[in-house]
């Protein structure tokens, strides 16, 4: 389908450069003849002669006007089929990726509650071994439900998600966040400091998407034994939560596309962070829906920072 693109394109090309070609050739011929039957001893030749040239010079002007905005065209027109085509292969990229992360995703916890369970009813356990097990199929059908709920909730905001906003007291929102993510993952290091009262009005069950999004981002690639500083301060104009890791970083190409639906960072092949895709996409969306924006820059030496901003 390309190449015929390029090929009807290319000929149009051809086209208009000979149309044009010709055009001005038999505008040119049909000046000369006029100009040759004019009769040079009858009184009035000169402005007659002028007359006829300003008449052609115009019509010149128009052939090249023209083709020249009809060349214009086509390169717009070439211009907008590329990035269609890059689009169209980009998104057929993010969704060969989607569909392998997702059948990982799904499969994974899936087969670990599947083996466990057999193995439960198979041997003869000690009360300690059972306890460890248990806990593993509740930590698998938790990363189910959580993978559930993701895809839900990114259908809904498509759709008619309603928001329902209540003024919260930031901080207690975010430590409670914090407080569970230090619980569930023993080896992180998270770093927040409560300052004064934050007060800002916002869709409480949304915005822990967010911040559960934005930060397991931190933990996902800040490392082995991820350490990663959180601050809510807030001015005149807005209040801003920060996340801040010190892992691989966003390359400048990523950060344009990280918060579509299904991008993920490298080849779904060789990636060995586990995600659909779905996280920053499902944060993007709630934060502009509190009428804020999500903006990313380069940590130093490595890493990324995350800052939420929302206005007052």
């Amino acid at each position: 389908m390309r190449i015929l693109t390029y090929s009807v394109m290319f000929y149009m090309s051809l086209a208009l450069i000979w149309w044009t070609i010709l055009l001005s050739k038999n505008n040119a011929e049909l000046f000369s003849a006029k100009a040759a039957q004019l009769d040079k001893n009858l009184a009035g030749y000169n402005e007659a002669y002028h007359s006829l040239k300003v008449f052609h010079d115009r019509k010149a002007k128009m052939i090249l006007g023209e083709g020249f905005v009809f060349g214009c065209m086509l390169i717009i027109g070439l211009y907008v089929l590329q990035r269609m085509f890059n689009k169209e292969l980009d998104a057929a990229q993010r969704q060969k990726n989607f569909l392998l992360s997702i059948t990982h995703e799904l499969k994974s916890p899936i087969a670990s509650v599947n083996l466990i369970t057999e193995t439960l009813q198979k041997r003869e356990l000690d009360k300690e071994k059972r306890h460890v097990l248990l806990d593993n199929i509740l930590s698998e059908s938790k990363r189910l439900e959580k993978l559930i709920n993701n895809l839900l909730l990114s259908a809904k905001l498509q759709t008619a998600y309603q928001y329902n906003f209540e003024p919260t007291e930031m901080n207690d929102f975010v430590d409670h966040q914090i407080n569970r993510f230090r619980t569930l993952n023993p080896g992180l290091t998270i770093r927040f400091e409560r300052q004064k009262e934050i007060f800002y009005p916002v869709d409480r069950e949304a915005f822990d998407s967010v911040l559960v999004n934005i930060l397991e981002n931190a933990v996902k690639y800040g490392g082995d034994q991820p350490v990663i500083d959180v601050a809510l301060t807030e001015n005149e104009e807005a209040v801003i939560f920060q996340c801040m890791d010190y892992g691989i970083g966003i390359s400048k190409e990523d950060k344009t596309k990280i918060f579509e639906p299904f991008f993920r960072v490298g080849s779904e092949d060789t990636r060995k962070t586990k995600g659909t895709g779905l996280g920053l996409y499902i944060a993007g969306r709630i934060v502009r829906a509190h009428k804020g924006r999500i903006e990313i820059s380069e940590n130093q030496p490595t890493g990324s920072i995350f800052n939420v901003i929302l206005p007052k």
